[in-house]
């Protein structure tokens, strides 16, 4: 959206400002009555003046964090010591109705030492040092208690030029938190229609290594955004030519597959497991369980993505094809194919995105969510069954349940119990 210029530092938006939620008119007003300010930053007031719906509340409050914990907790609010080394709290509504249900609050500071990790930081009520050690000029937009954009870096200017720069020295922003490496990745294909930024690339070569001190669990949150966001092959492929992925990730991603499928929404069949489906069709073929333990994947998670990674086989895509759901000769191919999958609790659509994806073909995420909803059929048998008719317990046992499984599965799911147990 425009906005009208006003001063040098502020902006007034029009009619239809900046959404303030109730939380945040609460945090601005406890700050304006300590004879403070605070402000609302980052990526909500971002995406705000780009036209987009803004996602999460940041806010930065000029006051030490520990007084202005002390005065929301006064006001009634929790405050939540999330990273109160770095200056920063989580703070929720009383009743916790209000929206959105966590704002995380950060005092303004500047940085005293950094290690390409973390920030050893110091307060400073200097609105300008504050804005000047954010990561880039975009994200240091500000909604202000009376509803005008403070601006002091210009970075409304890069919104509508479709620029995506670093604050000040682009190396040094880099040296202070190899992350932001793949957060430029990441916010470049919505953010960057002018194309990557020379100094932004050039750093990036020159500090990829950097990125391999980086915590498995924030290279794996970042990758999670990026690879179900528009344009992930191109984020993916700009990371692949600064080297940043061999360093972050172990390995040399392939970012050609994506091209194959649709960005991911976030919610509905695919919201936990989506980036793992896209991530597996960007890895080498076998390389999932040393990304797993690199990226400390949970449990759950690093079976996921070792079963897309090896279920995700290209042959596998023709039978899962849309075309096939179902066809008109076998209206049961692709419930077949899937069966064990369902039974198992694995995804089955992603497994067709991933297969896909793999074989060259474009990824239906339609086809993929009736998969992944499908209620696969319980087999009529089971291993008691199996006991009853004199089938010893023992490794037979499992090998003789898997045999009729499978014979029942290849009757389309038609063989009764009595059928399937007649001869043991």
């Amino acid at each position: 959206m425009m906005v009208t210029r006003v001063m040098v530092e502020k902006v007034m938006v029009d009619s239809d400002g900046f959404p303030i939620p109730p939380l945040a008119q609460q945090i601005l007003a406890l700050a304006t009555d300590a004879g403070s300010e605070a402000r609302i930053v980052g990526g909500a007031v971002r995406d705000f003046l780009a036209g987009r719906q803004p996602g999460d509340i940041d806010m930065a409050v000029a006051m030490p964090i520990e007084q202005a914990a002390k005065i929301f907790r006064k006001a009634g609010l929790r405050v939540i010591e999330t990273g109160l080394r770095h200056g920063t709290v989580t703070v929720r509504a009383a009743d916790g109705a209000s929206a959105p249900a966590a704002i995380e609050v950060t005092q303004t500071r500047v940085d005293v030492d950094t290690d390409g990790r973390h920030a050893t930081i110091a307060f400073s009520a200097d609105w300008q040092q504050d804005a000047s050690r954010r990561d880039f000029t975009i994200n240091a937009i500000y909604v202000c208690a009376d509803g005008s954009i403070a601006d002091p870096l210009d970075g409304e200017a890069d919104l509508r030029a479709g620029r995506l720069r670093f604050v000040g020295d682009a190396g040094q922003r880099v040296r202070e938190d190899a992350l932001r490496m793949l957060r430029y990745c990441r916010l470049m294909p919505a953010f960057a229609s002018a194309g990557p930024d020379p100094e932004a690339v050039a750093a990036l070569r020159a500090h990829a290594g950097l990125a391999t001190a980086l915590s498995g669990e924030r290279v794996a949150s970042e990758l999670a955004r990026l690879l179900v966001a528009p344009g992930a092959g191109d984020a993916i492929a700009l990371m692949r030519d600064c080297g940043v992925d061999m360093a972050a990730l172990g390995l040399s991603a392939d970012p050609s597959r994506l091209a194959h499928m649709p960005p991911i929404d976030p919610a509905g069949p695919f919201a936990a497991e989506g980036w793992l489906a896209a991530l597996a069709q960007i890895i080498p073929s076998g390389s999932a369980q040393p990304l797993a333990d690199r990226l400390r994947l949970s449990r759950r998670e690093a079976k996921s993505l070792s079963m897309f990674d090896q279920l995700g086989k290209p042959e596998l895509a023709a039978q899962l094809a849309p075309q096939l759901a179902p066809p008109p000769d076998d209206p049961t191919i692709w419930q077949r194919a899937i069966w064990r999958l369902r039974r198992d609790g694995v995804n089955a659509g992603l497994v067709y995105a991933v297969a896909t994806a793999r074989a060259g073909g474009d990824v239906d995420l339609a086809h993929a969510a009736a998969l992944a909803c499908w209620d696969p059929p319980k087999c009529p048998i089971s291993g008691t069954d199996l006991l009853s008719h004199g089938v010893d317990n023992g490794p037979a046992l499992g090998q003789m349940l898997q045999t009729l499984e499978q014979k029942w599965v290849d009757s389309s799911f038609t063989l009764t119990r009595k059928e399937l147990l007649t001869g043991l």
